[in-house]
């Protein structure tokens, strides 16, 4: 996607594409992204402009299918669609329990990986003796 595709204006982001045969422009709040991503307060507002355009270019097919459903229950005429806190739907909670310790629950390797003491080579074999 080109650069000016996606701009932001105020507290919402803009995109325009084509959705149902129809170019249509795309606003996508400050409080849908802050929600999709679980965000506080102050790491919402630790978020800038660029963060905010580089999650519409990365969940395109999410905005894309939040503005097709809000069409289809608004009506499909619309020349804009404004997604809202709530229609990005929903994305599971991160769990900062989960990631603070070590992330393997046990061992993979089930035995000693290191080779046995074989001795001395025996005559056939071409290695050097020590």
């Amino acid at each position: 996607m080109e650069n000016d595709s996606v701009r932001t204006s105020g507290g919402s982001t803009l995109v325009d594409m084509w959705i149902d045969g129809k170019l249509r422009a795309i606003s996508v709040s400050a409080d849908a992204i802050d929600a999709f991503l679980h965000l506080t307060r102050e790491r919402s507002a630790a978020l800038t402009d660029d963060d905010r355009r580089e999650f519409v270019r990365t969940h395109l097919t999410l905005v894309v299918d939040a503005a097709a459903k809000r069409l289809r229950s608004t009506g499909a005429d619309a020349d804009a669609v404004t997604i809202e806190r709530g229609d990005l739907g929903l994305r599971a909670a991160p769990q900062p329990a989960e990631r603070d310790g070590e992330r393997r629950s046990g061992d993979r390797r089930r035995g000693e990986r290191r080779k046995l003491n074989l001795g001395p080579p025996t005559s056939g074999e071409r290695r050097r003796n020590d």
